[in-house]
């Protein structure tokens, strides 16, 4: 029992020396001291502690990425068909884009329309007296589907006419004609146009030798007209048969009284 208290004593001695210690040190810095019985006085005793070797503590760093994933934008591509009527938006239609339809290769904003062309001339007088080549000029204005229009025919040797110089026999000659005629195409928007018209023109015979001769003709036309669009304009390419029926005829057109053109032509509108 006695071993039992004097160890119970020992314990409760270091335990209030402990105290004591931490008690003085408080106010001044702290310090490692190092506690421990020593037999030869009977009491604790505290000398500091000296650390020879430093002893380090590290912490590992631990990097943390945050990734905020960004929404994927997509495109979308709308056609949008607007037409217009009287200066407002009519019709508004978001499906695919229409194919447009060709348009009349007459309707354009061009009014002059002026072409050449080439064909040949029948003279009638009893029966058919004379055929020549003929070359055509032709110059008008359009106004829709109608044209007024400057028609000019040349044939350089028409036909042989009596010499009104005194001379005998005959000579060579050439026709011309210069008319004012009315023309009205068919069928808007057709690739081939019917084509008719008519007018009235003068027609001078112009003899080698000797004084030529005027007559006055009344004129019908009919033909068929091929058009083509181009960039600021139409193209038209044509075949036609006037008739010519003269009246007030002088002398030198003998018995003729009426004649013939046919060919083809090209027009351009522009």
């Amino acid at each position: 029992m006695s071993s039992i208290s004097s160890r119970l004593a020992r314990i409760a001695t270091l335990a209030l020396a402990a105290l004591s210690l931490a008690w003085v040190a408080a106010p001044r810095s702290a310090a490692a001291v190092e506690l421990y019985w020593d037999p030869a006085v009977q009491t604790v005793v505290a000398q500091p502690l000296v650390l020879t070797r430093p002893v380090t503590f590290t912490r590992p760093v631990t990097t943390t990425y945050y990734v905020t994933p960004l929404p994927i934008g997509t495109t979308t591509t709308t056609t949008i068909d607007v037409t217009l009527n009287a200066g407002h938006a009519s019709d508004v239609d978001a499906g695919p884009s229409r194919t447009p339809q060709a348009r009349d290769p007459y309707d354009t904003h061009g009014l002059v329309v002026a072409g050449a062309g080439m064909g040949g001339l029948f003279f009638f007088g009893d029966g058919i007296t004379g055929v020549a080549a003929a070359y055509r000029l032709h110059v008008g204005l359009a106004v829709g589907a109608a044209e007024f229009a400057l028609r000019f025919d040349l044939a350089p040797d028409a036909m042989e006419v009596a010499r009104t110089d005194g001379g005998s026999g005959t000579t060579p000659a050439a026709l011309y004609t210069a008319g004012a005629t009315f023309n009205y195409r068919f069928i808007d928007g057709a690739a081939v146009h019917p084509v008719v018209g008519a007018g009235i023109e003068t027609v001078t015979i112009d003899p080698h030798q000797g004084k030529g001769g005027t007559a006055f003709a009344a004129t019908g036309r009919a033909g068929l007209e091929l058009a083509y669009p181009i960039s600021h304009g139409a193209l038209a390419l044509g075949i036609d048969v006037t008739g010519h029926h003269l009246f007030g005829a002088t002398p030198s057109f003998g018995a003729m009284r009426n004649m013939m053109t046919f060919g083809a032509y090209a027009n351009y509108r522009f």
